[in-house]
Formats: C-alpha cells, sequence, structure tokens
C-alpha cells in the first residue's frame, strides 16, 4: 500500500532466508497520527520489521521511539552521480556480464567482504545469517536477467565485482567488493568506470549508491569518484507480534 509519506510491504526474500515473518516500512516525510496507526496496524503481523526514515526526519525519529520499541541499527547514506561523459581510461580487464551464470570466485570474495552492515549490528538476527547475507545476496543474482556484474580480472584471476541493476531512469550499485589481496589497485576505480561507461551507452545518466556513515572507506571513495550526498537516513529493527 502506498500513501503520501510512508510504503509497507512484506519482505518475502527476507522471510525466507531468516525463517522470520518479515516486512519493511519506508517513511519519506512526516507521518501525522492516522498513518502512525495505519502502520502499527499493519506491523501486528509481522515478527521482524525494518522501519527506513528516509532523511532522518525528526518527527519519524521521535513517535518510533514512544510509540514502538525498535531500535537504531544504521545510518544511511546515499550518493548519486550524474554521469554526463565516458571515463577517459576503461580497463581492459574490466567487463560487463547480465544474466551471469554462478561463479565461484566471485561467491568467495562476496563471502571475505563486508564488514558494515545493519544486519550485523542488530545481536537479535542469527549470527550465522548475518553474516553470510552478502553472500546470499550475491548467489541469488546470477541467472538473473535483471542483474547485472562488472567483473574486474586481473591475470586471469577475478579481484573483484560490482553487482547493480537498474530502477527507471537510475543504476543502483546494490554491492562493490574487490577480493582482499588486490587491494589498492585501483580496481574499484576501474570497475567504478566500466559501470558508468555501460549505463551511459544504456541511455543511463544516474547512478545510485548507499553505504553505512560509519563505512569512512566506502564514503571517501564515493567522493574520489565524483559521487556526491544525496541523503542520510535512519533504519530501525522491531522485533515481535506488535
Amino acid at each position: 500500500m502506498t500513501e503520501k509519506n510512508y510504503h509497507f510491504h512484506p519482505l518475502p526474500w527476507d522471510t525466507e532466508y531468516f525463517g522470520i515473518n518479515s516486512a519493511r516500512v519506508n517513511l519519506s516525510g512526516i507521518v501525522d497520527e492516522n498513518g502512525q496507526a495505519e502502520i502499527l496496524d499493519f506491523c501486528k503481523d509481522y515478527e521482524f520489521v525494518t522501519l527506513s526514515n528516509h532523511d532522518n526526519i525528526n518527527e519519524n525519529n521521535h513517535w518510533i521511539g514512544k510509540r514502538t520499541t525498535a531500535y537504531l541499527v544504521d545510518m544511511n547514506i546515499q550518493f548519486l552521480k550524474r554521469i554526463n561523459q565516458r571515463p577517459d581510461h576503461l580497463d581492459t580487464e574490466t567487463s560487463i556480464a547480465n544474466n551471469l551464470s554462478r561463479n565461484d570466485k566471485i561467491i568467495d570474495i562476496s563471502r571475505n567482504s563486508f564488514n558494515y552492515s545493519r544486519f550485523f549490528n542488530d545481536p537479535q538476527l542469527p549470527h550465522l545469517q548475518a553474516k553470510q547475507i552478502y553472500q546470499h545476496w550475491t548467489e541469488c543474482a546470477f541467472d538473473q536477467k535483471d542483474k547485472y556484474f562488472v567483473i574486474s580480472e586481473r591475470a586471469g584471476l577475478i579481484t573483484g565485482y560490482i553487482l547493480f541493476s537498474f530502477v527507471e531512469d537510475t543504476s543502483l550499485i546494490e554491492l562493490i567488493a574487490v577480493d582482499k589481496k588486490h587491494q589498492g589497485q585501483k580496481i574499484g576505480k576501474s570497475m567504478i568506470h566500466a559501470l558508468e561507461s555501460y549505463v551511459l551507452n544504456q541511455g543511463i545518466q544516474k547512478i545510485k549508491v548507499g553505504t553505512q556513515v560509519n563505512n569512512i572507506q566506502a564514503v571517501q571513495f564515493y567522493h574520489a569518484m565524483g559521487y556526491k550526498y544525496a541523503g542520510c537516513g535512519s533504519v530501525y529493527h522491531w522485533w515481535g507480534r506488535h
């Protein structure tokens, strides 16, 4: 269901992965008391609800704290870049794949990357499943026509990947990871350049990406690549039948 300032829906992917009946509520403006009541009524049927307060709106933070037992697990920062021209240099060892078959090296990189996550910050989530969620996310993207991979190689070995997709007139970076043995070799930069060139060829000029506000390395990287701050939101987890 969609309203002016909020949207809520079940999360079948999360429900299946965690084995917990899950849902999400996105808040995009100040929610009045009637809206709050509707949200609370929707949440009654779920054990695990993610509340995303876009733009970290104070009034929403207040009623979430007053009317729920949800707790803060993440501050997510969003970046946006508008692509006007192709990068000057493209790495010949970096390629784009769509509908990619399962690749064990990419899975291995995903298994050993990603140190920041709202899932890691929630002690009520099963530790092993939280730890493996980005590996599972990557595995679910194989053999999918709407999922794309940027793949970096060195001497025939995969050294990094970007998982991305398209939402209307925007390309969305979902995951980016570089093999730990090859970090510091500008692989991330090469993959971003390949992504930007590819999406521009598809007639897309906007790329969005989000990361945790305390992931300083990622924040600095996106700034260095010309991505501009587009917003910051607070994310809450709410447990139990409400």
